[in-house]
C-alpha cells in the first residue's frame, strides 16, 4: 500500500450522502475549506429517502437550489403513502406526506417527493470543494487542537493522512467516526437482513387513479 501526501483543511466531511453534501455546500458558502471523503466509488444508485421535507427545502432555497430539486422531484400528487396487502388491492389506511400538497403557513418552501438518486448530483454540483469518492475513514486521532484522519484510497491502494480543525460525521447509521470515538449505541441492535431490487415497471394500469409515493 502507497502513501499519498498528507492533506490540511479545516473541516473533513465522512459521508457523501444528502447530509455530508448539504453541509459541503454550506461550508464552501461560508468560505470554510472542507474536504468530504466517501467510501463507496459514486453517489448512490438506489432511490432512497422519499421525502425532502420543508425545512430541508427551506435550506435548499438558502443555497439557490431550490427550484432545481423541485424541477426534479415528482409530481405533488405522489406525495401520499398507501398502505395495501397487494399492489391493486384496497387502501387499508392512507396518510398524507407533511407539507406536500399543503402548504406548511409559517415557511415559504413546500417540501417535495423525490429520491437520493435524484437529490444528490444537484448536490453535488453546487460546491467546488474537493470530494473523494472511494476514500474510506479508518482511523481517527484527536490531538489539542486538530483530529487527524487516516483514510484508505481503495481504488489505487493508497493511504492518506487529513489533519482538520473539525471533523464531521455523516457516514450514517454504522458510522465509522462514531465508532472510533467509541460512542455507543442502545437498542436491539440489527432486527432483519434485506436486499434491495431496483426496476423499472408502467403500473398505471393498477395505480393511476390512486397514486403514492410509498
Amino acid at each position: 500500500m502507497t502513501l499519498r501526501g498528507d492533506a490540511e483543511v479545516d473541516v473533513l466531511i465522512v459521508g457523501g450522502g444528502p447530509v455530508g453534501l448539504t453541509a459541503r455546500a454550506l461550508l464552501e458558502r461560508w468560505r470554510v475549506r472542507t474536504l468530504l471523503v466517501e467510501k463507496h466509488g459514486e453517489l448512490s444508485p438506489f432511490p432512497r429517502s422519499r421525502l425532502v421535507n420543508t425545512r430541508s427545502m427551506e435550506i435548499f432555497r438558502r443555497l439557490g437550489l431550490a427550484g432545481r430539486i423541485a424541477a426534479r422531484a415528482f409530481p405533488p400528487e405522489f406525495g401520499r403513502i398507501r398502505f395495501r396487502d397487494t399492489l391493486h388491492g384496497d387502501d387499508f389506511a392512507t396518510a398524507a406526506m407533511a407539507g406536500i400538497n399543503a402548504p406548511v403557513p409559517e415557511s415559504p418552501e413546500l417540501g417535495v417527493v423525490t429520491s437520493q438518486d435524484r437529490l444528490e448530483p444537484t448536490l453535488l454540483a453546487a460546491a467546488d470543494a474537493e470530494t473523494r469518492f472511494g476514500d474510506e475513514l479508518v482511523d481517527l486521532t484527536e490531538e489539542a487542537d486538530s483530529v487527524v484522519a487516516s483514510l484508505v484510497d481503495h481504488g489505487r491502494g493508497a493511504r492518506t493522512r487529513v489533519r482538520a480543525r473539525y471533523v464531521l460525521a455523516a457516514d450514517g447509521a454504522n458510522s465509522t467516526v462514531r465508532e472510533r470515538l467509541g460512542i455507543a449505541t442502545t437498542g436491539p441492535g440489527a432486527l432483519a437482513e434485506v436486499t434491495t431490487v431496483v426496476f423499472d415497471a408502467d403500473l398505471k394500469a393498477w395505480c393511476a387513479d390512486r397514486p403514492a409515493g410509498f
